[in-house]
């Protein structure tokens, strides 16, 4: 069952990454994944459920565990290696962060596209849970200092789309490197100095 599911996800995949996601229709999908628009709907009952699936995917491929469940690593540094996947990775992610800007103004802005909408909608969702999945790892642990992981994956997401703001508005000045300061100042706040064993 599983197979199938990837199948249908991979033929999506790359649908979207060709026309993006106004592109993946029933029949579009079930044609590239060579399987009828009924077995489909019987995956992704929705339109809504195949998009999400699609962007669940692309996210997690960016978006890695990296070193969050290795104990022998300070909390707040695997925390922080997570997070700062969120941040450009060099000086020169300007392009990457007008595009993610770009993505928000036609989700957001007075002329709003409903795809762009929806996809903004699918990333912010799965960045959260992303987030409160490596706090989880945490809190497992017992290194959060407060049990509240939807509140602080929130907080952290507001702080990192912040920095995103400030890199783009800034000539000069706070760099990549201060911003990943910044947050690995406010995990250090999140996370205590040694959990117990």
């Amino acid at each position: 069952m599983g197979d199938r599911r990837e199948q249908i996800v991979r033929a999506a995949t790359e649908i979207a990454a060709e026309g993006g996601l106004a592109a993946l229709t029933v029949r579009a999908v079930a044609a590239r994944a060579g399987i009828g628009a009924s077995t489909l709907r019987h995956y992704f009952p929705t339109q809504r459920a195949l998009h999400q699936a699609v962007i669940d995917q692309s996210l997690d491929a960016e978006l890695l565990d990296l070193r969050i469940g290795d104990r022998t690593v300070p909390a707040a540094t695997r925390l922080t290696e997570c997070l700062a996947q969120f941040l450009p990775t060099a000086t020169d992610g300007r392009v990457e962060l007008e595009n993610w800007l770009a993505l928000y103004a036609s989700a957001l802005g007075p002329q709003r596209i409903e795809q762009a909408r929806r996809l903004l909608s699918g990333m912010t969702a799965r960045a959260l849970d992303r987030v409160d999945t490596w706090l989880a790892t945490l809190e497992a642990e017992g290194a959060l200092r407060h049990p509240d992981r939807l509140r602080h994956a929130t907080v952290l997401l507001a702080l990192i789309d912040g920095l995103c703001l400030q890199l783009l508005a800034t000539e000069s000045g706070a760099g990549v490197a201060e911003a990943r300061s910044i947050l690995a100042e406010a995990v250090e706040r999140l996370v205590t100095v040694s959990p117990p064993d």
